[in-house]
């Protein structure tokens, strides 16, 4: 309240275009980008497969979570968000997912939010997630059951509730507890793993309440022709692909330019994520 959040910092100093454009361009569901990034899965399988040999078993998700980690932490900008038409910088990493309890069309869904310090390796990474899912799928979340109380409300006092959150949002007094564990709105970022249920990525909306602004969504594999540089040939070459929403009052053009090349490097060797990011990594653009 008054200039100060639990979950943020204010950001001074803004140039003038990243300073009008919450201004300009208020709500964060009309400032998406969209961009949808084909990655070749050759490299992760090679390094998946190596690792299954050693005794590890690692996903497609658990570098793609990894990635974002290290990259949320060497972009200090893409782990900002905009509230009150004001830039604050996030206090942690956060992510958030919605899991199902089972694979039925009407079973359980429950959030699931993990810290991050962004010096995580990869094991690391996968251990903190797996924790949370393994806790979050064999008990009953308190969070859970409050938005349940929450959303059998009658409409007209739902209203006054839903009002009074976004308040109490917009003018920094929501208490921290509630930010870390009764919002999935409020992260870094949003992952959602379609390529568990066999679907594509997709481009996902981001939301106005709360204050992510970044959302990913992990797709089926699929076949696209890419030319293959040492023949010369088109082949059909195996691709991940990830949907990204973005708000684009954020980051510029450039800045996510290096974000996509780091991410993508990773990708291509996910071997960099064994080690803890280096403080000389951190990009100071």
């Amino acid at each position: 309240m008054f200039g100060r959040r639990s979950d943020g910092t204010r950001v001074t100093g803004l140039d003038g275009i990243s300073r009008l454009m919450p201004l300009f361009v208020p709500p964060r569901a009309g400032s998406v980008n969209y961009v949808m990034v084909d990655i070749e899965a050759a490299p992760m399988d090679a390094f998946i497969e190596k690792k299954k040999a050693e005794g590890l078993d690692y996903t497609y998700m658990d570098i793609t979570l990894a990635v974002l980690v290290r990259l949320f932490k060497m972009y200090p900008r893409l782990n900002r968000f905009i509230q009150a038409q004001q830039f604050w910088q996030r206090n942690v990493i956060e992510l958030t997912m919605i899991i199902k309890k089972s694979f039925r069309p009407n079973a359980e869904e429950t959030s699931l939010d993990v810290i991050f310090t962004g010096y995580e390796t990869l094991a690391e990474v996968k251990k903190l997630v797996d924790d949370d899912i393994d806790a979050a799928l064999n008990t009953q979340n308190g969070t859970d059951t409050k938005r349940d109380i929450l959303a059998h409300l009658p409409l007209w006092l739902l209203r006054i509730a839903v009002w009074a959150l976004k308040f109490a949002d917009r003018h920094g007094i929501l208490p921290e507890s509630f930010l870390r564990s009764g919002s999935p709105f409020h992260s870094s970022f949003f992952v959602a793993n379609l390529k568990s249920i066999s679907l594509q990525a997709i481009n996902h909306h981001l939301f106005d309440f709360g204050n992510c602004g970044f959302f990913l969504t992990l797709g089926k594999e699929c076949y696209l022709p890419r030319l293959n540089p040492e023949t010369g040939n088109i082949e059909n070459t195996k691709i991940i692909q990830l949907g990204i929403s973005l708000d684009g009052r954020l980051v510029d053009g450039l800045y996510f330019h290096h974000v996509l090349k780091s991410g993508k490097r990773f990708f291509s060797n996910a071997s960099i994520l064994e080690r803890p990011l280096r403080d000389d990594e951190i990009s100071k653009l």
